[in-house]
């Protein structure tokens, strides 16, 4: 369930140019993924046209840091021949629309991409930019920044589904997981859906990521096991976590 990956942070920025193929190689050799991210801002694409003539996906084709074993977070500022790169070479987006929202980078074209076969999967980009590292809100706003953007056609829910689950896993190279299948893990989330914020769905299994608030996660079961039993996790402190994450946060402020 742990994968180690080549993560250098933004790839244009954190390595000089001649060591991007030294890195790739050096992952493939050792059969790891490799990871980092790009085109966040507008600033991400500028700089890479002023140093390098090219724009971040063009210029990372060309140093063999494209490709299926590769993710990259963010994505934001692609044009149309950027998106079909990524298509066509099997490299993965990490989707981060909350963390795209609060700092104003925009919107990631997250739905043109996976309209090509590309691969869309989704993340929170950790706690300083999604403050709860809640994948349900995550999916939430996925599915409404894309639809008050570009339309009530852009997204449907069962897309962002589909991002968080078995595009995630084919981003992260997990084969066995992603679906509800025979043969697969046995990965379950089991909702509570009597609460009445799900009486109007004419659909209530679109219910936690539409109607977004509190989802009652009833039991979680990853690879077999249970991890959330009745609403809690078993062996957990959470008075304690609570304590524990309290003291961390007022360090870090000072």
């Amino acid at each position: 369930m742990r994968r180690v990956a080549f993560a250098p942070t933004t790839p244009p920025w954190s390595l000089e140019a001649e060591e991007l193929k030294v890195v790739a190689s050096a992952a493939r050799r050792m059969g790891l993924r490799i990871h980092g991210h790009l085109s966040e801002t507008s600033a991400d694409v500028e700089f890479c046209l002023a140093n390098f003539g090219k724009r971040p996906v063009q210029w990372m084709a060309d140093h063999d840091y494209l490709g299926g074993d590769v993710w990259l977070a963010h994505l934001v500022h692609l044009d149309e021949e950027e998106i079909r790169i990524l298509a066509e070479t099997g490299t993965g987006m990490a989707h981060c629309p909350q963390s795209n929202c609060r700092l104003g980078s925009g919107i990631a074209p997250a739905e043109r991409l996976a309209a090509l076969g590309g691969a869309v999967s989704l993340a929170v980009d950790g706690a300083a930019s999604n403050e709860s590292a809640d994948m349900i809100s995550e999916m939430h706003s996925a599915w409404h920044t894309h639809r008050a953007v570009k339309g009530a056609g852009a997204v449907a829910v069962e897309d962002v589904v589909r991002w968080a689950s078995a595009h995630g896993a084919r981003v992260l190279g997990f084969e066995d997981a992603g679906v509800i299948a025979p043969g697969k893990l046995a990965d379950l989330a089991i909702f509570d859906l009597s609460h009445p914020r799900y009486f109007g769905l004419h659909d209530p299994l679109i219910g936690p990521v539409a109607c977004a608030g509190d989802a009652q996660l009833r039991h979680l079961i990853v690879g077999g096991r249970i991890v959330v039993s009745d609403g809690t996790i078993p062996g957990i402190d959470l008075a304690q976590l609570r304590h524990d994450a309290a003291r961390v946060v007022t360090r870090l402020a000072s």
